[in-house]
């Protein structure tokens, strides 16, 4: 293969994002990349060396399409490519009137549906039943109230009011300081009264954490994300979920939205309980059920 005559512009070009972007030296490599399959497929195309000042939209929209490539593969083709060229106009001052990637729209991305999970009974199956309690009420806590993680970790026993002797509601204090109140939905109320009767009996005594350790050096400091989120991943795993490894706490707030959606209640509501500010952001995490879509469509007179 002949040699790349820009290879020396590229190499400045990817100790350029590590040293003054702050790139990882994995996401550097990647857009050297594309702006190598860039100049390799100008060679090939014209016959010559690309000369990047000459370079206009027809000649990234022809490198583009001939890729045949996924929309999401093409739109980082597309952000590598405008990235190299405004390093070459700002730091390696090339004339380049013109950044020949404006005018090129990003390709439309399909709308992925979120991974919609409820809690699996493979927390059980632990060695430790005090760790598969743990996890298992854990895991249906957090789908049971929406919660994010921060805010189920950071719950003390002063945010938690009682009914009849059974946890009923929580003061969540959100995003921005906002603070929210929770009623625990049925799911909810049963985990935390479990665990709470584990916690209560082997906890530590003073700490004011509900979701604590009960044992070992840590003992009764609050769980960690990093160890929650390993957790989740662990039990969606044993409990053979293909894309276990795209499962994180947060899909358990999707999987909440996705419930309360399903069962009729409107986003409005459903944009309080998860204690969103703006209705937009709220729909990013309701999905319609293939199934209700099916029975839309049946639902259709037929008029043939």
């Amino acid at each position: 293969m002949t040699p790349d005559p820009h290879a020396e512009v590229l190499a400045r070009f990817r100790r350029y994002l590590e040293m003054e972007e702050g790139r990882s030296p994995r996401t550097a490599k990647e857009y050297l990349l594309d702006a190598s399959l860039f100049s390799r497929w100008f060679r090939e195309r014209y016959g010559r060396p690309v000369r990047f000042e000459e370079v206009g939209s027809p000649q990234i929209r022809a490198f583009l399409a001939s890729r045949e490539v996924s929309p999401h593969r093409a739109g980082r083709l597309l952000a590598s490519l405008r990235k190299l060229f405004r390093y070459l106009s700002e730091v390696e001052g090339l004339p380049i009137l013109k950044d020949p990637t404006e005018g090129v729209k990003r390709p439309k991305l399909p709308r992925r549906l979120p991974v919609y999970l409820t809690p699996p009974e493979a927390a059980y199956r632990h060695r430790s039943p005090r760790i598969g309690l743990r996890d298992w009420a854990l895991l249906a806590f957090l789908y049971g109230t929406g919660l994010r993680l921060s805010e189920a970790l950071g719950l003390t026993f002063s945010q938690l009011t009682y009914q009849d002797g059974i946890p009923y509601a929580l003061r969540v204090q959100g995003k921005g300081g906002k603070e929210r109140v929770v009623v625990l939905s049925p799911t909810a109320q049963r985990a935390l009264h479990q665990w709470l009767k584990h916690r209560n009996l082997e906890g530590h005594p003073t700490s004011p954490y509900i979701w604590s350790h009960t044992f070992g050096r840590n003992r009764g400091k609050p769980f960690s994300s990093r160890a929650v989120e390993a957790m989740v991943k662990r039990v969606a795993r044993r409990a053979g979920l293909t894309e276990w490894s795209r499962i994180t706490p947060h899909k358990l707030r999707h999987s909440y939205a996705s419930a309360l959606v399903e069962a009729g209640r409107g986003i409005e509501e459903v944009r309080e309980l998860l204690g969103h500010t703006s209705i937009s952001t709220t729909q990013v995490y309701v999905h319609v059920s293939r199934k209700r879509l099916e029975e839309a469509a049946r639902s259709l007179p037929d008029v043939l």
